[in-house]
């Protein structure tokens, strides 16, 4: 499996209406196109503007299909012209697990 884990660095102060906006407009399209949420995380210590996602792809080329599909769809780019100016900065890794990682 490979995991994509995203992590965006919110506005000071905006990370309420950020998850609100998310939650009710950008995860039902996330997850029709990306279809394996793993997790999404908030931290409750350290940099607390940030939020953490992580999707579960089975191969390279299915995040890439599913990525593009994402990325045409113009209800998500609607969405990011309502939200993108709340996010500072994104940092995007993608991770394959070790031998003996349970999730592999």
């Amino acid at each position: 499996m490979l995991i994509e884990q995203r992590t965006y660095q919110i506005k000071p102060g905006t990370l309420p209406q950020f998850l609100r906006l998310y939650e009710e407009e950008g995860l039902p399209l996330q997850g029709e196109a990306l279809g394996n949420l793993i997790g999404y995380f908030k931290p409750e210590t350290g940099d607390v503007n940030r939020v953490i996602q992580l999707w579960g792809f089975k191969s390279y080329e299915e995040r890439a299909q599913r990525r593009s599909a994402l990325s045409s769809d113009p209800r998500w780019r609607a969405f990011l012209g309502k939200a993108g100016h709340l996010v500072v900065t994104q940092h995007v890794e993608l991770l394959s697990g070790a031998p003996f990682s349970p999730i592999r």
